[in-house]
């Protein structure tokens, strides 16, 4: 607001001297700065911006690269990069295939123990070989979801490693062979 009593001050805009500009310009750019604030701000012109009265975002650093400034978008709008999205599907199934492995086991490990007869127990056997043989398939499957996510990730990121079946029967303390 313009206070009337108070004697009004020339703008510089007021100043048509193209000389006098230049040497302002030149030699009193900080004070030509602060006059030029000082008569925006008289004049209401800093009232209604937006974001008046809200606190700044000071977490943002303008010179950093255009990578972090695309990561904190999609993070903003909770977006996931395409490599981590592959990367939690490939984790997941990992995850249901040892959950699955682990229930199987437990079955065939209760009913090999109860099992009555040696005939009983070959057909166990026979039927624990075929669980093996279809997890290694399985495992076959879930390795080239693990290879094309390998070559898709970051460089940065951990790779995930291949499932073996040798590997996966020890974490359930498995055998191979039942008998």
């Amino acid at each position: 607001m313009i206070d009337p009593t108070e004697p009004s001050k020339p703008s510089p805009e007021d100043n048509h001297d193209p000389d006098e500009h230049h040497r302002r310009m030149r030699f009193q750019w900080h004070d030509l700065m602060e006059d030029l604030i000082e008569d925006g701000r008289r004049r209401g012109l800093f009232d209604a911006l937006p974001g008046a009265g809200k606190p700044l975002n000071l977490d943002r650093n303008i010179y950093e690269g255009s990578n972090t400034l695309a990561n904190q978008l999609m993070k903003d709008n909770d977006i996931h990069p395409a490599w981590l999205s592959n990367r939690l599907g490939v984790v997941e199934k990992i995850e249901r295939f040892r959950s699955e492995m682990s229930r199987t086991w437990e079955r065939y490990r209760s009913a090999f123990d109860q099992a009555q007869g040696q005939s009983h127990r070959q057909a166990l056997n026979v039927g624990w070989d075929e669980v093996c043989r279809s997890w290694q398939s399985r495992i076959e499957e879930i390795n080239k979801e693990i290879a094309s996510y390998n070559l898709k990730r970051p460089r940065e990121q951990m790779e995930l490693y291949a499932l073996r079946l040798v590997d996966e029967l020890k974490r359930i303390e498995a055998p191979r062979f039942l008998l």
